[in-house]
């Protein structure tokens, strides 16, 4: 019997979930950009550097472009990567990491590269 998964809702991403909702939480670049990243870093990085990251991938790396990413990261896109158990955020210390459970959404990435270095959206 199979269950329907709402594209609305992420849950937790394993083998078993919908590549709907995995494609649905690669969908908005930043959230590309912070997989992409974290996963070449060792341990907790902080949200700051996080956001400096995407401003530099974007080309904008001006003061107001920068507030702009925290706010997203920090109210949108971390708070979706946490619920969806790609990432580790601790508000408290302002850090997140990859989460362990991020080698799914790892190999989905390379399928969606192309369509971020041809610069189409997804």
């Amino acid at each position: 019997m199979t269950s329907k998964t709402s594209d609305d809702d992420l849950g937790s991403i394993d083998d078993g979930q919908a590549v709907s909702a995995v494609f649905k939480l690669l969908s908005h670049h930043r959230r590309r950009v912070a997989i992409r990243y974290l996963a070449t870093q060792v341990g907790a990085t902080s949200i700051t550097d996080l956001a400096d990251q995407i401003a530099l991938v974007e080309g904008e790396h001006t003061a107001d472009n920068y507030a702009r990413i925290c706010v997203s990261l920090v109210h949108n896109h971390l708070p979706i990567m946490s619920d969806a158990e790609v990432i580790e955020y601790d508000q408290s210390q302002e850090t997140v990491e990859l989460h362990s459970k991020a080698t799914t959404i790892l190999s989905h990435l390379d399928l969606v590269a192309d369509a971020d270095i041809a610069g189409e959206a997804l």
